[in-house]
């Protein structure tokens, strides 16, 4: 993108992924203490490590395109989010990876392509790229709901809360900035987009054999 206004909703964008990323750290580091087992745990340390890894790069890319302190415009409607949304024990803490990190990988393959080919690459990189995470998530979420079959409801619980809170709060933050909306093309792209992150979600819970958030 060559346009300054493209380049200052990339930016804009940019910032509030890193702002989120940097918090998405913090979290993971947080569930290691919820570990059930030293494997888990080391599986749990690695997670977060590559999590503040993650963070670090995309700081590194928005701090070549803007100065200092623009992520600080979308740490109000992220705090909220982990605010509502502290796990209470490891499956929950899991259930917010299978979640959480899969609604920000639709993200960044919602947003990327309307990117400059540099900051694209480095949101593929940073938020895409979650495989491994994502797997680990199901199976833990899926070993305990074997063992326990009162606690699928509560896998269903904690997503819905996820996905609302995260839905809620990505509203008020695009009512504050028009850089998504800039960026997509327009406010009905924009709305497509958070559709299509909806359906995605719910695609994710008939995988889990739960009910579907509407």
């Amino acid at each position: 993108m060559s346009s300054q206004p493209a380049t200052d909703a990339v930016a804009e964008v940019l910032a509030a992924l890193s702002y989120g990323q940097r918090r998405a750290a913090m979290r993971a580091e947080a569930n290691v203490d919820l570990s059930p087992t030293l494997i888990a745990r080391r599986r749990q340390e690695q997670i977060a490590a590559h999590e503040h890894e993650r963070a670090d790069v995309i700081h590194r890319r928005l701090a070549e395109l803007t100065k200092a302190g623009l992520e600080q415009r979308f740490a109000p409607f992220f705090d909220a989010v982990f605010a509502h949304t502290e796990p209470a024990d490891w499956l929950e803490a899991q259930t917010w990876h299978y979640v959480g990190d899969a609604l920000v990988r639709d993200l960044a393959d919602a947003l990327s392509p309307s990117m400059d080919p540099r900051s694209a690459e480095v949101t593929e990189q940073v938020l895409a790229d979650r495989d491994d995470q994502e797997t680990f998530a199901l199976d833990e979420i899926t070993r305990i709901v074997g063992a326990d079959g009162e606690a699928r409801e509560r896998v269903a619980a904690y997503a819905r809360r996820v996905i609302g809170e995260s839905l809620t709060q990505t509203r008020r933050a695009l009512d504050a900035t028009g850089a998504i909306r800039r960026l997509v093309g327009g406010e009905e792209q924009e709305k497509h987009m958070l559709l299509d992150l909806l359906q995605r979600h719910r695609q994710r819970l008939d995988r889990l054999g739960i009910e579907r958030v509407e």
